[in-house]
C-alpha cells in the first residue's frame, strides 16, 4: 500500500496500481476468449467438409456455443458475487480449455458440439466477468480496448490453417495451449479483487430477486439500450446516427453491387463504423445502474447480444439455402435493423450518472 491510500504491487522501483492489473487481467481474458468466438464461422467451412454435412446441419454449431454462453452469461453476476471474481475465472478457464481440447482430437460431430458448448460455458463466464469489471470503470476508452482484444488473430490463424489444409485439426489448440498461462495470470492479478458495491445497501444483504426488481424499476431506460444491442448502439444520440448512416450506406453497397472488390469495400466500412456502436452499450450501461447492479445488467446486456449474434448466421444460413436471392436478403436486413436502433435512440432521455 503506498502512503496515498492506492493499493498495488511493487516490482523493484516500479509501483503498479490494482487497477492496472485488473485491466491486463481482463485484456489477457477477453484475448483468449476470443481465439474461439469469432472462429466458429470462420471454421464452418472446414466441419462441413471433415464431417460430410449440409451447410444446414453444421450451422448448428452456433447453437451449440449459444446453448453454453447463456447458460452461464445470465447467471454469472450471482455466481460472480457468491464465489468471487477470481474463482468464476478459473472456473471458466477450465471449461473452456476442456471443450477446445476435446475439439482438437476431431471427435465425432457430437462431441464436437458437446466441446463447444463447453468452450461457450467457459466464455460466457469469461466475458460477462470481465466485462463487469471493467464497466465499473465507466471509461469508454477502457471499454474500446477491452473488445479491440477481442477475435485479434483468430481470422489469420484460421486463414493460414485452411490453406494448409488443417484448420479443424489444429486451431482449437490456439485457444487450449495459452489456458494454464491465463489461468496463473488470473489467479495472480485477482486475488485481492471485490466488486465495488453502492451506497444504498451492500448487494450481498439483497437476494437475486431483489436485484432484479431494483434493475428494471430504479432507472427502466438501460432496457432499450439492450434491446439495441444485437443491432448496434452508442452513448450519444448524434454519434450513433452519424456512425449508422455510413454503416446503412455501406450495407446499401453490398446489396446493389455484387462484386469481389465492392464487396470487400462494403464489408470493411461496414464493420468499421458498427464497431464502436456495440462497444459504447456497456459505457452507457455503466452511467445508469449503481455498481451493485451492473453485474446483473451486464450479463443480461451480454446474454441478448449473444442471441442476435448467434442466431443471426444460424437463420440466414438456413435461409439463404431455401430462398433464390440467398444472403442477399441480408443487406436490407440489416438496414432494417439498424434504423430500428437509431428510433430506440430517440426515445431515450439523456444519459445520467448514477452513484
Amino acid at each position: 500500500m503506498r502512503p496515498n491510500g492506492i493499493s498495488g504491487i511493487r516490482v523493484g522501483k516500479i509501483f503498479i496500481e490494482d487497477k492496472v492489473l485488473y485491466l491486463a487481467g481482463a485484456y489477457i481474458g477477453t484475448f483468449a476468449v476470443g481465439l474461439n468466438d469469432t472462429a466458429t464461422g470462420a471454421n464452418l467451412p472446414s466441419f462441413q467438409a471433415h464431417y460430410h454435412l449440409s451447410y444446414e446441419t453444421v450451422s448448428l454449431v452456433f447453437l451449440a456455443g449459444l446453448g453454453g454462453y447463456l447458460v452461464s452469461c445470465m447467471p454469472n453476476s450471482v455466481v460472480q458475487s457468491t464465489i468471487g471474481t477470481r474463482n468464476v475465472l478459473l472456473m471458466a478457464e477450465t471449461l473452456y480449455a476442456g471443450g477446445s481440447l476435446l475439439i482438437s482430437f476431431a471427435p465425432p460431430f457430437p462431441a464436437v458440439m458437446a466441446g463447444l458448448c463447453l468452450m461457450g460455458l467457459g466464455g460466457g463466464f469469461y466475458e460477462a466477468c470481465l466485462t463487469s469489471v471493467i464497466s465499473h470503470f465507466e471509461s469508454s476508452r477502457f471499454m474500446n480496448i477491452l473488445y479491440a482484444f477481442f477475435g485479434l488473430v483468430s481470422p489469420f490463424i484460421i486463414g493460414a490453417l485452411t490453406r494448409a489444409g488443417a484448420a479443424l485439426k489444429l486451431y482449437y489448440w490456439f485457444p487450449f495451449s495459452p489456458a494454464t498461462l491465463v489461468t496463473i495470470c488470473h489467479f495472480v492479478l485477482f486475488k485481492h479483487y471485490v466488486m465495488p458495491s453502492d451506497h444504498e445497501e451492500a448487494p450481498e444483504h439483497k437476494s437475486v430477486r431483489e436485484k432484479f426488481k431494483r434493475v428494471t424499476l430504479k432507472d427502466p431506460t438501460w432496457v432499450f439500450h439492450d434491446i439495441n444491442y444485437p443491432c448496434s448502439g452508442l452513448a450519444s444520440l448524434v454519434g450513433n446516427t452519424l456512425l449508422l448512416a455510413p454503416m446503412c450506406g455501406a450495407m446499401g453497397l453490398l446489396w446493389a453491387i455484387n462484386s469481389s472488390v465492392s464487396n470487400w469495400v462494403a464489408v470493411a466500412v461496414a464493420g468499421f463504423f458498427l464497431g464502436p456502436n456495440t462497444l459504447g452499450i456497456f459505457t452507457i450501461i455503466s452511467t445508469r445502474v449503481p455498481p451493485s447492479l451492473k453485474g446483473i445488467v451486464v450479463s443480461i446486456t451480454l446474454g441478448l447480444g449473444l442471441v442476435g449474434s448467434t442466431l443471426g448466421p444460424l437463420i440466414f444460413g438456413i435461409v439463404a439455402g431455401k430462398v433464390s436471392p440467398g444472403l442477399r436478403i441480408l443487406p436490407p436486413v440489416i438496414i432494417v435493423l439498424a434504423s430500428l436502433s437509431a428510433l430506440f435512440f430517440w426515445t431515450i432521455p439523456p444519459r445520467r450518472k448514477v452513484d
